[in-house]
């Protein structure tokens, strides 16, 4: 895999509701663009400390490493890097459990400007793993996705569909 070195690497970001898919879509995309995507660092964290136990500062730690993922993926993407969360899901996160959100993570929201933010629809079907808690919750995260992203002013497109119909989506 050749890096591109004639044109800035476009960063694009897929954040969305639990078992939307993002995984799934960062590894099509990555594969069709013969580039790399940025794993969801909270699921590694998650792997090694209590997922029914943590706090404001666990969330720091993953919003940090996820960062540093982004730049250590960076030099290995060619045209486009894929990233599969932001720190607007821990901040929801955040949010939603503790009422609360570091400081570091709002203002490393504002500081990290994404080419692109991709929000997975709800309309795949809820696929239960160790770390899935809130299916009951997608719709509320989907629009709680949207509500953040139009704060910030982020453009934004929706991606719907199951299996290739998720692939049209065209980025350039």
């Amino acid at each position: 895999m050749e890096k591109a070195t004639d044109q800035r690497i476009k960063r694009i970001v897929i954040v969305g509701p639990e078992s939307t898919g993002k995984t799934i879509l960062c590894e099509q995309l990555a594969k069709h663009y013969n580039t790399v995507f940025v794993p969801e660092y909270a699921r590694t964290y998650f792997e090694e400390h209590d997922i029914d136990n943590y706090n404001t500062s666990d969330l720091e730690i993953i919003a940090k490493k996820q960062l540093e993922l982004e730049k250590e993926y960076l030099p290995k993407a060619t045209r486009f890097l894929f990233c599969d969360t932001s720190l607007i899901t821990i901040k929801i996160w955040s949010t939603h459990k503790f009422n609360k959100v570091p400081d570091f993570i709002s203002k490393s929201i504002k500081d990290n400007d994404y080419d692109l933010t991709l929000i997975t629809n709800n309309d795949v079907p809820w696929i239960a793993d160790p770390q899935r808690r809130n299916e009951d919750l997608r719709e509320h995260l989907f629009k709680w996705n949207k509500h953040e992203l139009q704060k910030l002013d982020v453009d934004y497109k929706i991606i719907k569909g199951i299996g290739e119909e998720r692939l049209k989506t065209r980025f350039n």
